[in-house]
């Protein structure tokens, strides 16, 4: 699996100066031998999908939430306007997804209708991805409004996205039986150290509590995401010295790469 990260901030794009490569709302990008998968389309999605030329490589396109910041870049992916793209759309509940598309393209917001897209998009369960050798698994994570995480597996390989999640004592326990042993787990990092009592109800988790349900679920690679969009270089290098204490101080073979705009990795 190739995982490209198109879009790594949370809430909006990044307003901060010294981080120039750390821009764009939630999107990230795992390719296999078989498709392209698309997690969520935050502004992050139109730069993919300009760099996108393999029309014939199927894609499947998952939303963790509809939340402004991981929607916002969908009618600006330019593969939904040529039909020689074969896009499916990934989502726990039919339903609720099928009556939320239009909304996005809704003529208040949008001029392009969704019901004008030249080519009608099928909208699946995870299930569907079985058929290109990906077996999924959907979480239900804790933010308001509800959010999905996903669990994908591919050949010996697992990989958990799990974005808009808020971790705390009385939860964390579920999500460590659920994350144990995933080779990669991209996770909300919206917040380091700062006083979680006013920032109970954000849904959103703080480093310290990440870093533990790292230790606790063996997890081998850790990918911190969602920052926060004011984030700044100090701040990630304070989350950086704090996490390479931690690794130390617990003897953990825990490896962690802090994302930016088109970072690849190979899994």
């Amino acid at each position: 699996m190739k995982i490209t990260f198109y879009g790594v901030c949370g809430s909006s794009p990044s307003i901060t100066k010294d981080l120039p490569n750390i821009k764009h709302t939630a999107c990230v990008a795992v390719e296999t031998d078989d498709c392209l998968i698309i997690f969520d389309a935050g502004s992050g999605i139109i730069n993919l999908g300009n760099a996108l030329t393999d029309v014939a490589k199927p894609i499947l396109l998952f939303f963790s939430h509809f939340h402004y910041d991981h929607i916002i870049g969908l009618p600006y992916f330019s593969p939904l306007y040529d039909p020689n793209h074969n896009i499916t759309i990934i989502y726990p509940d039919i339903k609720k997804i099928k009556s939320i598309l239009p909304k996005i393209f809704d003529s208040d917001f949008f001029p392009i209708s969704y019901s004008q897209l030249p080519k009608e998009m099928p909208v699946k369960t995870p299930d569907f991805c079985s058929n290109f050798n990906v077996s999924v698994t959907s979480y239900n994570l804790n933010h308001p409004g509800g959010c999905y995480g996903y669990r994908l597996n591919h050949h010996k390989n697992s990989l958990i996205y799990a974005t808009d999640n808020q971790l705390d004592s009385k939860n964390i326990t579920p999500f460590i039986d659920s994350f144990k042993d995933c080779d990669v787990l991209i996770h909300d990092c919206y917040f380091f150290n700062e006083s979680q009592e006013n920032l109970k109800t954000w849904g959103h988790t703080f480093l310290p509590d990440l870093v533990s349900l790292c230790f606790k679920a063996n997890i081998h690679h850790l990918i911190p995401f969602h920052y926060k969009p004011d984030i700044s270089k100090e701040y990630l290098s304070n989350m950086i010295t704090y996490l390479d204490s931690h690794i130390s101080k617990n003897k953990s073979s825990l490896r962690y790469t802090f994302p930016y705009d088109d970072l690849t990795i190979h899994l």
